[in-house]
C-alpha cells in the first residue's frame, strides 16, 4: 500500500510493510532535520552520559539517550504524531537517541502495562539520517528487515517483536522513538484519511 498524504506543510507516504507495520516517508521537512542533526552535533559527548541514576547508567540506553530537556523542535515533532491518530489515550514526547557503532538492539516488544487498562498501542520511531551501514529495523517472527530513509517514521504494534541489527560502520544513528497508548475506554484509532481501508485493532487482543 503507498498512500500520499498531506501534512508539516508537504505530502508524506505511507507504505504498509506488513499488517500493523506502517512507513511513512517525509514525516519531517529538510529543514527539521538539519535542525535535529545540528543540535546533535553540537552536544559534548559527556552530554549523553550525565544521569544522577545509577540503575540507569546499568541499563542499555545509558551513552545512547539524551537526559533532559530537549530543543522546541522536538515538542513540534512529537504534536506532530498527532495528525496519524483520531483517537488516542496518550502519546508520550519523543526522545532523543543514538544507536553507536557496533551497537544493536535485541528483540523485544513495547507492550507493557502501566495501568490494569492501559496499554502500548503503537511504538514510534523517526529516522533522522541514513548514512550509515546496518542499523536496519528488524521483526524476526515475519521474517523482515527494512532500513527507513532519513526523515521517515516507522509505526508498529505494541505486540511486535522488533530489534536493530548492529551499526557497522563508524556513523551514528540518531532517532527518536515514542509510545501511543490506548485503553479499552479509548482506544487507539489510525486517522483514516492518512490509513485508508485499513482493517483496524483496538489493541484489546494483546497479552
Amino acid at each position: 500500500m503507498g498512500l500520499l498524504i498531506f501534512g508539516c506543510g508537504n505530502w508524506m507516504k505511507v507504505n504498509l510493510l506488513s499488517p500493523d507495520i506502517y512507513e511513512i516517508e517525509d514525516f519531517i521537512t529538510v529543514e527539521e532535520q538539519e535542525e535535529v542533526l545540528s543540535y546533535c552535533q553540537s552536544l559534548d559527548e559527556q552530554e549523553w552520559w550525565q544521569s544522577e541514576d545509577e540503575e540507569y547508567k546499568k541499563s542499555f540506553f545509558y551513552g545512547k539517550q539524551k537526559i533532559g530537556e530537549l530543543p522546541e523542535i522536538f515538542n513540534k515533532i512529537t504534536n506532530r504524531t498527532n495528525i496519524l491518530f483520531s483517537d488516542f489515550l496518550y502519546i508520550g514526547k519523543v526522545a532523543l537517541q543514538r544507536q553507536l557503532g557496533r551497537n544493536f538492539m535485541q528483540p523485544h516488544i513495547d507492550y507493557w502495562i502501566k495501568k490494569a487498562e492501559d496499554y502500548v498501542r503503537f511504538g514510534l520511531v523517526i529516522y533522522y539520517n541514513d548514512e550509515y551501514e546496518g542499523g536496519e529495523i528488524r521483526y524476526p517472527e515475519i521474517n523482515l528487515t527494512h532500513k527507513p530513509k532519513a526523515r521517515s517514521l516507522v509505526m508498529h504494534g505494541g505486540n511486535i517483536l522488533h530489534g536493530t541489527t548492529e551499526v557497522t560502520s563508524d556513523g551514528y544513528r540518531y532517532f527518536s522513538t515514542c509510545f501511543v497508548r490506548g485503553s479499552v475506554n479509548k482506544p487507539v484509532i489510525l486517522n483514516q484519511e492518512t490509513f485508508s481501508n485499513v482493517e483496524q485493532s483496538d489493541g484489546s487482543a494483546y497479552p
